[in-house]
This record gives structure tokens, C-alpha cells and sequence, in this order.
């Protein structure tokens, strides 16, 4: 009888401890359920072929439990057969303990997206945990068909991500009210820091490369490629009153005089040129002001197609050299 008692007391020593962890770590389904909200889905952010659904969500419950919503949901995206599952995420804990409203997001790569094929008819599952529910449930939203974006072009991805973020922030400032998210800088409105940026880059992983407008601190890729110099630039400029009256107006006078376009860098550059330099030489006993003054107007007559190409090239190259024997010979 004693060993029985024994048996009996030990059976109790370990059981006990398991049924009250288990009455601990029970939370109850939250009411209203779960649900979903505003989802967008945008293409070819990092890489062409890539995909990212996101959204808001709600987890309602005027008393955050305390085990955190990372434990106690996960959220699946599920093919068309309502069978197959496509990816799972768990909500990001920031806000009440990741409960109430927040934001989710699956990204797939390029790589991961053979299963999902654009405009098909998915569902978002949010699912209880059996760890942390005595009866846990799921709760099925299907993903409307008018949320798959239109754009094609990363940029404009990215900014169509960048504008539904911000709205984002602007719905969570509105239930979160202790918390900035969101801050206007030159550039306009970004991510505020450190609430916004954390928040975002926990809840849409690799947000600063998918929407880099949202960061004050931008993260931007070298270009290394070659580049192959050209005149184009130049000869647009030159080229502006072609077609114009005014093009027609130079092209007359210039024909009075025998010549073309250039006559004009003659009949007012060279003595605007010559003017700078002896004016600066009597004013101030120095030439350099009026050298400075001449190539502002040999630059600008150039742009206006009355100084031939050759002709500007030499005269700076030919101040540069000045410049160079002014600063490092004339002064020792």
C-alpha cells in the first residue's frame, strides 16, 4: 500500500507540473478573429521576377497577452488548392507585443517564385499555435484580385511600395499613438528613426533595398561600368535655336559677313574677352579677375554656338596653364 501511495505521489509530482504549464501557456482566441487587410502585391524590386506580398493585419486584443505574437500565430500564404503552402512568416513584435494591427509580408526571390504564378487566387491563413491554444483554429483570407500591381519597371515598384508604406505608417501612428513612424526630410517624407525604420525593416525584410526613398541614409550601388565620352551634350547645346528664329536671325547676319555662326564670338566674346582683361588690369593691377570673367563668357558663348569648338578648348586649356604657372612658379 505504501509503494502505491509512493507511486501515486510521484505520478502527481510530474503530471502537475505539465498541467500547469500547459493552463500558464494557454491564451484565449482573440475576438473579433484575426483578419487582414489593404494587401499589395508588387514585382521586380531587387531582381526581375521577384514578388512581395504585404499587407496590414489585426490580432485583436484589449489585453496583449504576454507570450509574444510570434509565438502564438503564423501566418501562411496557400497555393490555389488550399492545400499547398507557399511560405510562412510570423508577425514582427514591436507594437503590443505584436498584437492588435501591424504589418506582414512574404518576399519571394526570382529564384523562389516558380510556384506562384501572377493574378492567380491565393489565401492568406492565419493559424494558432497548439503550443499556446487549447483549441487552436485557422482563419482564411483570400487575396483580392485587383491587388496585383500593374507596374512593371522597378522604379516605379518601388515607389508604388514606397507611397503604400508610408499610408502603412500613417494607419499604425493613428492605433499606436506613442509611437513616430513616419518624419519629413529634404528629399520628403521618410521612415522616422529609430520606431519607423525598425519597425518596417522587421516587418518587410530588405525594405531599405526594395524602397530606399523611405531612408534618410540611402544605400546606393557604385557604378563601376566604362563610360565612353561623347559631344552629344555639347553639340545639343550648340544646336538649340536650329529650327528657330533665332537660328535663322544668326544664320542671316552671319551670311551678311561671308562667314557663319562663329563671326559672333568675334563681334562680341573677343571684345567682352579683351574688355575683362584690361578692365581688371587698371581696376585692380591684377589680370587673373578678368581671365576668370573671360571664361565665363568664352563657356557661355560656346553654349550658344558662336565660339567654335576648337577655339574654346584651346583658350582653357590655355588658362589652365596660366592658372598652373600663376600658382606654382610666379609666387616662389
Amino acid at each position: 500500500m505504501k509503494k502505491l501511495i509512493r507511486v501515486v505521489i510521484l505520478l502527481v509530482c510530474f503530471v502537475a507540473p505539465l498541467l500547469v504549464v500547459h493552463l500558464v501557456e494557454a491564451i484565449p482566441s482573440p475576438s473579433p478573429p484575426p483578419s487582414v487587410s489593404n494587401m499589395h502585391i508588387n514585382q521586380n524590386l531587387l531582381t526581375t521576377g521577384d514578388i512581395l506580398i504585404y499587407g496590414d493585419y489585426d490580432l485583436p486584443y484589449v489585453a496583449p497577452p504576454s507570450v509574444a505574437a510570434n509565438q502564438a500565430f503564423i501566418f501562411s500564404l496557400i497555393a490555389s488548392d488550399n492545400l499547398t503552402e507557399l511560405g510562412a512568416i510570423r508577425p514582427f513584435v514591436f507594437f503590443d507585443n505584436g498584437y492588435n494591427e501591424g504589418v506582414f509580408s512574404f518576399y519571394f526571390s526570382s529564384i523562389t517564385t516558380a510556384n506562384i504564378t501572377w493574378g492567380n487566387v491565393y489565401t492568406i491563413r492565419i493559424s494558432e499555435n497548439p503550443a499556446q491554444f487549447t483549441s487552436p483554429v485557422e482563419i482564411d483570407y483570400g487575396v483580392p484580385s485587383n491587388v496585383w500591381t500593374t507596374a512593371n519597371a522597378t522604379e516605379d515598384n518601388q515607389l508604388e511600395l514606397a507611397i503604400n508604406i508610408i499610408n502603412a505608417a500613417n494607419r499604425l501612428e493613428q492605433v499606436h499613438t506613442t509611437y513616430t513612424l513616419l518624419d519629413t526630410a529634404a528629399a520628403g517624407t521618410v521612415l522616422s528613426s529609430p520606431s519607423g525604420e525598425t519597425y518596417f525593416r522587421g516587418a518587410i525584410y530588405g525594405v531599405q533595398a526594395m524602397a530606399p526613398s523611405l531612408f534618410m541614409v540611402q544605400v546606393l550601388d557604385y557604378d563601376q561600368s566604362y563610360r565612353t565620352w561623347t559631344t552629344d551634350y555639347s553639340d545639343n547645346q550648340t544646336e538649340r535655336f536650329d529650327a528657330t528664329w533665332v537660328g535663322a536671325s544668326e544664320n542671316v547676319t552671319a551670311t551678311q559677313f561671308g562667314t557663319t555662326q562663329s563671326v559672333f564670338g568675334y563681334i562680341f566674346i573677343l571684345p567682352l574677352c579683351v574688355g575683362a582683361v584690361v578692365v581688371a588690369s587698371i581696376k585692380w593691377r591684377k589680370s587673373e579677375v578678368g581671365f576668370i570673367a573671360c571664361g565665363l563668357f568664352l563657356f557661355t558663348g560656346f553654349l550658344m554656338g558662336w565660339v567654335p569648338g576648337a577655339i574654346f578648348a584651346s583658350a582653357y586649356q590655355a588658362m589652365g596653364i596660366y592658372t598652373a604657372f600663376v600658382w606654382f612658379y610666379a609666387r616662389g
